[in-house]
């Protein structure tokens, strides 16, 4: 799925045990910096997801509790609104250390020097790739729990820089983190602590709207608005499966959103959620796009209900459909399946739009594998 960067305050929060940051939000900020600890000497800084906030201005040394409603609305004149409270530490430039752990197919792919630093770039000589992580010249234990920590976080790339090593103790005093969107829904960051702005696009507005005056459930996020895969699912869980599978593929950054609905919804309340996501899906500029319509073995939803609602929304929008090359893929299962699959199949066809269609025989990862075939041609 798409790789998106942790605020540096909720990285910190997960990779330092006993970590004393503050996160300060504009709209908050005399109660934020009420939390703060006097009686020590502080760094600020915007915490947006920018880089080289030193070179440009975005950060505030040894600030006090006294003066640091000051400093921050310095960094809110500059269009910031949020931002991250450290103790300074005291060191000196050659304690400054680099490292980098990405994800890659064959495990960590590990970068460390002993130079690091705002001069990293400069110093890339210095720079020494490792696979085994046993092998960096860092105390025992410390790469031990940030791996530790990606792999229970869903992170896919750390970068600490500077790093300052004393003894056997390691300082993390700039962290730069990213996740994959996929594993928010298992660990323990959320939309919220992602880095940059947070509105919503008006897709997702409209989905939580619906979702709040309904009692059945309904969420959207848009990942990559360029996608060629677009889900229509029923629960949670298989989008779970689907983001494995195309990241399995090496196709993850297809998937143009997560979303499922659940809990029963109404013919009318399907069209229109239905309606959302495919205007979403129809704005992306890709050359094919798939809309994959799945989901688990339902308990109680009616299957047939809910295709009506969803073949409601393809009947209007059918000629922008078929403007961008869209094919249907189906997999689903649950009460009055079959009569639902054979509605499904019968419109899919009649209009030149059918992918394919599978009831709950079928593996919902052969579906996937079917969608990423024909964007892929």
């Amino acid at each position: 799925m798409a790789r998106r960067k942790l605020t540096e305050f909720k990285a910190k929060l997960l990779l330092v045990d006993g970590y004393e940051g503050y996160a300060v939000d504009s709209s908050s900020l005399k109660m934020d910096i009420a939390k703060v600890v006097p009686k020590q000497r502080y760094i600020v800084k915007v915490d947006e997801g920018v880089k080289k906030r030193g070179k440009q201005g975005l950060i505030r040394l040894d600030v006090t509790k006294q003066t640091m409603e000051g400093a921050i609305e310095e960094l809110i004149a500059l269009g910031y609104s949020r931002f991250i409270v450290e103790p300074m530490m005291a060191h000196t430039g050659d304690e400054e250390q680099y490292i980098s752990i990405e994800r890659v197919r064959e495990g960590f792919r590990i970068l460390h020097s002993t130079r690091g630093g705002v001069e990293i770039e400069e110093n890339t000589k210095n720079i020494k790739e490792y696979i085994d992580h046993a092998d960096v010249p860092l105390p025992a234990g410390f790469l031990d729990h940030i791996l530790e920590v990606m792999n229970a976080e869903h992170m896919s790339f750390v970068e600490i820089n500077p790093l300052v090593v004393r003894g056997r103790e390691c300082f993390l005093l700039d962290a730069a983190v990213l996740v994959d969107s996929a594993g928010e829904w298992r660990a323990s960051w959320q939309d919220a602590d992602i880095a940059g702005p947070q509105q919503k696009l008006e897709s997702e507005k409209l989905i939580s709207d619906l979702n709040n005056g309904s009692p059945a459930s309904f969420s959207f996020r848009v990942l990559n608005p360029e996608g060629s895969i677009w889900l229509l699912l029923s629960g949670g869980g298989a989008s779970i499966t689907i983001a494995d599978e195309a990241a399995n593929r090496g196709k993850a950054q297809l998937i143009g959103n997560y979303g499922e609905y659940s809990g029963g919804p109404t013919r009318e309340e399907t069209y229109i959620y239905t309606d959302t996501v495919l205007k979403q899906a129809l704005s992306s500029p890709a050359n094919r796009i798939a809309i994959i319509v799945a989901g688990g073995v339902a308990n109680f939803t009616d299957v047939e209900k809910t295709f009506a609602g969803i073949i409601d929304a393809f009947s209007k929008n059918l000629d922008a459909l078929k403007a961008a090359h869209v094919k249907v893929y189906v997999r689903r299962g649950g009460p009055r399946e079959k009569e639902g699959l054979k509605l499904m199949e019968n419109f899919l066809k009649n209009n030149d739009i059918y992918g394919s269609i599978h009831g709950s025989g079928t593996v919902l990862t052969g579906v996937v594998n079917e969608a990423l075939e024909y964007v892929d041609a």
